[in-house]
Protein backbone atom coordinates (compact mmCIF):
# COMPACT_ATOMS: atom_id res chain seq x y z
CA UNK A 1 0.00 0.00 0.00
CA UNK A 2 1.50 3.86 -0.76
CA UNK A 3 -0.25 6.35 -0.11
CA UNK A 4 0.78 9.91 -2.40
CA UNK A 5 -0.78 13.28 -2.56
CA UNK A 6 -0.83 16.28 -5.29
CA UNK A 7 -2.21 19.26 -5.94
CA UNK A 8 -2.85 20.80 -9.57
CA UNK A 9 -2.93 24.68 -9.98
CA UNK A 10 -6.18 25.18 -12.36
CA UNK A 11 -6.62 28.80 -14.56
CA UNK A 12 -9.82 30.14 -13.17
CA UNK A 13 -11.95 29.95 -16.20
CA UNK A 14 -10.68 25.79 -16.69
CA UNK A 15 -12.25 25.77 -13.07
CA UNK A 16 -15.36 27.71 -13.78
CA UNK A 17 -16.26 25.28 -17.09
CA UNK A 18 -16.08 22.26 -14.80
CA UNK A 19 -14.87 20.16 -17.03
CA UNK A 20 -13.55 17.00 -15.41
CA UNK A 21 -9.83 16.48 -15.25
CA UNK A 22 -7.77 13.10 -15.37
CA UNK A 23 -5.46 12.57 -12.33
CA UNK A 24 -3.20 9.89 -12.98
CA UNK A 25 -0.58 7.47 -10.28
CA UNK A 26 1.85 5.65 -11.57
CA UNK A 27 3.85 3.36 -9.13
CA UNK A 28 6.51 0.42 -10.06
CA UNK A 29 3.73 -1.81 -8.95
CA UNK A 30 0.94 -0.73 -11.45
CA UNK A 31 -0.64 2.85 -12.43
CA UNK A 32 -3.95 4.42 -11.08
CA UNK A 33 -6.19 6.43 -12.63
CA UNK A 34 -9.22 8.86 -11.14
CA UNK A 35 -11.80 11.34 -12.60
CA UNK A 36 -11.60 14.93 -10.54
CA UNK A 37 -14.85 17.36 -11.49
CA UNK A 38 -16.28 20.93 -9.73
CA UNK A 39 -19.56 20.34 -9.45
CA UNK A 40 -19.94 23.49 -8.36
CA UNK A 41 -21.34 25.44 -5.71
CA UNK A 42 -22.38 24.22 -2.86
CA UNK A 43 -26.04 24.32 -2.62
CA UNK A 44 -25.70 24.06 1.11
CA UNK A 45 -24.11 27.80 1.62
CA UNK A 46 -26.60 30.37 3.11
CA UNK A 47 -27.18 33.55 0.55
CA UNK A 48 -24.73 36.72 1.34
CA UNK A 49 -26.97 39.68 1.52
CA UNK A 50 -25.66 43.30 1.35
CA UNK A 51 -27.98 46.24 1.99
CA UNK A 52 -27.25 49.30 0.84
CA UNK A 53 -29.11 52.27 2.89
CA UNK A 54 -31.15 55.25 0.46
CA UNK A 55 -29.23 57.82 -1.01
CA UNK A 56 -29.53 61.39 1.06
CA UNK A 57 -28.96 62.98 -2.65
CA UNK A 58 -32.42 61.01 -3.92
CA UNK A 59 -34.44 62.51 -1.42
CA UNK A 60 -33.89 66.32 -2.75
CA UNK A 61 -36.00 65.18 -5.98
CA UNK A 62 -39.42 66.63 -6.49
CA UNK A 63 -41.07 63.17 -4.92
CA UNK A 64 -38.80 63.01 -1.53
CA UNK A 65 -38.10 59.44 -2.02
CA UNK A 66 -35.43 57.22 -2.56
CA UNK A 67 -34.45 53.44 -2.77
CA UNK A 68 -32.72 50.51 -0.51
CA UNK A 69 -31.16 47.72 -2.68
CA UNK A 70 -31.02 44.80 -1.74
CA UNK A 71 -28.10 42.29 -3.51
CA UNK A 72 -28.14 38.50 -2.89
CA UNK A 73 -25.39 36.05 -4.07
CA UNK A 74 -26.86 32.43 -3.65
CA UNK A 75 -26.40 29.03 -4.87
CA UNK A 76 -29.74 28.97 -5.56
CA UNK A 77 -32.73 31.31 -6.74
CA UNK A 78 -33.60 32.92 -3.58
CA UNK A 79 -37.03 34.04 -2.06
CA UNK A 80 -36.85 36.86 -1.21
CA UNK A 81 -38.86 39.74 1.31
CA UNK A 82 -38.87 43.14 2.27
CA UNK A 83 -40.11 44.36 5.54
CA UNK A 84 -40.80 47.01 7.24
CA UNK A 85 -40.59 47.37 10.54
CA UNK A 86 -40.94 43.81 11.43
CA UNK A 87 -43.90 43.29 9.09
CA UNK A 88 -44.07 41.60 5.42
CA UNK A 89 -44.49 44.19 3.25
CA UNK A 90 -47.46 44.05 0.74
CA UNK A 91 -46.57 45.70 -2.06
CA UNK A 92 -44.35 44.36 -4.74
CA UNK A 93 -40.54 45.71 -4.65
CA UNK A 94 -39.76 48.53 -7.18
CA UNK A 95 -37.83 46.26 -8.85
CA UNK A 96 -36.18 42.83 -8.88
CA UNK A 97 -33.63 41.00 -11.06
CA UNK A 98 -31.80 38.04 -11.17
CA UNK A 99 -29.04 37.11 -13.51
CA UNK A 100 -26.76 33.69 -13.24
CA UNK A 101 -23.02 34.23 -12.94
CA UNK A 102 -20.38 32.03 -15.17
CA UNK A 103 -19.62 30.70 -11.36
CA UNK A 104 -23.07 29.03 -11.75
CA UNK A 105 -24.13 31.57 -8.54
CA UNK A 106 -27.52 33.29 -8.54
CA UNK A 107 -26.57 37.51 -8.21
CA UNK A 108 -30.34 38.96 -7.58
CA UNK A 109 -31.01 42.60 -6.86
CA UNK A 110 -34.22 44.24 -5.39
CA UNK A 111 -34.95 47.61 -4.86
CA UNK A 112 -37.76 49.11 -2.39
CA UNK A 113 -39.34 52.71 -2.16
CA UNK A 114 -39.02 54.67 0.89
CA UNK A 115 -40.14 58.10 1.44
CA UNK A 116 -37.96 60.86 3.47
CA UNK A 117 -40.79 60.95 6.26
CA UNK A 118 -40.64 57.02 6.65
CA UNK A 119 -36.39 57.16 6.68
CA UNK A 120 -36.53 60.23 8.90
CA UNK A 121 -38.88 58.49 11.22
CA UNK A 122 -37.30 55.84 11.99
CA UNK A 123 -38.74 52.64 9.94
CA UNK A 124 -36.41 49.62 9.90
CA UNK A 125 -36.54 48.05 6.22
CA UNK A 126 -35.46 44.46 6.29
CA UNK A 127 -33.86 42.52 3.04
CA UNK A 128 -34.84 38.64 4.11
CA UNK A 129 -33.87 36.08 1.94
CA UNK A 130 -34.09 32.00 3.68
CA UNK A 131 -33.02 32.22 7.10
CA UNK A 132 -30.20 35.58 6.00
CA UNK A 133 -31.37 38.96 6.89
CA UNK A 134 -30.09 42.75 6.89
CA UNK A 135 -32.16 45.19 8.08
CA UNK A 136 -31.02 49.48 7.62
CA UNK A 137 -32.59 52.86 9.51
CA UNK A 138 -31.72 56.28 9.64
CA UNK A 139 -30.56 55.67 12.99
CA UNK A 140 -28.05 52.48 11.75
CA UNK A 141 -26.41 55.46 8.94
CA UNK A 142 -23.10 56.11 10.11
Amino acid sequence: TFVAVSHLAVPVEEGKARKPFRCLAEHSRGSQSARVSNPGPSLNLPPVLTLHPPSREEFQGPFRNSTLLCRVLSAQKPQLQWLKNGNLLEEAPEEMTTMRESSGMFLTESRVVVTESEWDGGATYTCRAGEESRNSSKGMEC
